[in-house]
């Protein structure tokens, strides 16, 4: 393997599924949470014997997750693109199979001059 691939999978790649990974855990158990704290809700308005105070409480613990889950969506997308970062600087990278130091040189500073199909370096010049 060479070694740009190893770096972009080591550096972006590979922490970008984790950051999905790991936020996707944390939106799913923040959203079941969420779910039962807007069910809570809704049992104490049914019910009518609670007071304002208690309704209050709960009608803010449900906003709590709503932060929470939108968090963590947000962290998923935003290891989503550090994912595509990655593929993207994967599918973009040149392995230069260059022989001589000055010819590495140029593909690793990106100066490579374009040669035609068929055609020979010495023909170009």
């Amino acid at each position: 393997m060479k070694i740009r691939k190893a770096i972009l999978l080591i550096t972006l790649f590979f922490p970008g599924l984790a950051v999905v990974g790991v936020s996707l855990y944390w939106f799913n158990l923040d959203y079941v949470a969420l779910i039962k704290a807007e069910n809570y809700v809704t049992n104490l308005v049914e019910v009518g014997k609670v007071n304002d105070r208690q309704l209050e409480y709960a009608y803010h613990r449900t906003y709590i997750h709503r932060i929470n889950v939108f968090a963590d969506g947000t962290w998923g997308l935003l290891g989503g693109v550090i994912v595509a970062l990655g593929i993207h600087g994967l599918v973009t990278v040149r392995d230069c199979k260059r022989t001589t130091e000055a010819q590495r040189s140029q593909c690793v500073a990106g100066v490579e001059e374009f040669v035609a199909p068929g055609a020979t370096q010495s023909e170009e010049k």
